[in-house]
C-alpha cells in the first residue's frame, strides 16, 4: 500500500513545473524583503523626525524662557533707574545687566537643520558681546542712562530670542508656541518698549544737536567782533 502511495507522490512531483514554481517563490521572497526594508526605512525616518522635533523643541523652549528672563530684567532695570534717580545711589544700577544665555548641554545639534543651527549658534555670542559692551561703561555712565540701555538691550534680546524660537519650530514642523495669559502680550510689550527707546534716542540726538548749533554760532560771532581774533 505504501508503495502505491509513494508511486503517486513521485508522479505528482514529476508533473510539477519546477522552473515556474521556483520563479514564483523567488519573486515572493524578493517582495517580502523589499517590504521589510521599506518598513524599516520608514521606521527610521519616523524616529529621526521625532528626535529632530524633540531637539528643536528643546532649543525653542530655552529661547522662549530666556525671553521671559529678559522681560523681567526690563522691569528690574526700570526700577533701578527710578531708584537711582530718586536717591542718587549708583548701587541700584548694579543689579541691572543683560541676562546671559547658554543652551542646554543635552541638545543634539546634529538633528537640526544646518541653516537654522548657524543662526542659533550665533545668538549666545551676540548676547555675550552685548554684555561686554554694557560692562565697558557701566562704571562711568550715568546710572539712569545705563539702566535705560540695559532695558533696551534686554528687549531686543528677547525679541530676537522669540524670533529664533518661532523659526526653529516652523522649520522642524513643531507645534507653535502657545503662551499663557502671563506671556500673551510679551511680543507686543517688547515692540512697544523698543519703539519708545528708539524715539527717546532720536529726541536725545536732536537735543544735543540743537544745543551744539547755538554754541557754534556764538563762537563764530565772538570771533568776528572787532578786537577779537576770528576762531579758525
Amino acid at each position: 500500500m505504501w508503495q502505491a502511495q509513494w508511486q503517486q507522490a513521485s508522479a505528482l512531483l514529476t508533473q510539477v513545473d519546477w522552473p515556474n514554481w521556483l520563479a514564483i517563490a523567488g519573486t515572493s521572497s524578493a517582495i517580502s524583503a523589499i517590504v521589510v526594508l521599506a518598513m524599516q526605512g520608514l521606521k527610521e525616518r519616523i524616529t529621526a523626525r521625532r528626535e529632530r522635533c524633540d531637539a528643536a523643541l528643546e532649543v525653542a523652549i530655552s529661547l522662549e524662557g530666556y525671553a521671559r528672563v529678559c522681560r523681567a530684567m526690563m522691569h528690574r532695570a526700570q526700577w533701578a533707574r527710578d531708584e537711582a534717580t530718586r536717591s542718587g545711589n549708583r548701587e541700584a544700577a548694579q543689579s541691572a545687566m543683560l541676562p546671559a544665555f547658554v543652551y542646554p548641554e543635552k541638545i543634539q545639534w546634529r538633528r537640526l537643520s544646518h541653516r537654522v543651527v548657524s543662526d542659533l549658534r550665533d545668538f549666545p555670542a551676540r548676547i555675550h558681546a552685548g554684555r561686554e559692551d554694557l560692562n565697558s561703561f557701566s562704571e562711568f555712565r550715568d546710572p539712569a542712562v545705563f539702566c535705560d540701555e540695559v532695558s533696551f538691550e534686554s528687549a531686543k534680546a528677547a525679541r530676537d530670542a522669540l524670533a529664533l524660537a518661532r523659526e526653529t519650530r516652523k522649520k522642524h514642523r513643531c507645534v507653535p508656541w502657545r503662551p499663557g495669559a502671563k506671556d500673551a502680550d510679551l511680543s507686543r510689550e517688547l515692540l512697544t518698549l523698543i519703539a519708545r527707546a528708539e524715539e527717546k534716542r532720536v529726541e536725545s540726538v536732536k537735543q544735543r544737536t540743537s544745543v551744539a548749533v547755538p554754541a557754534e554760532a556764538s563762537a563764530t560771532l565772538l570771533g568776528s567782533e572787532p578786537g577779537n581774533p576770528r576762531i579758525a
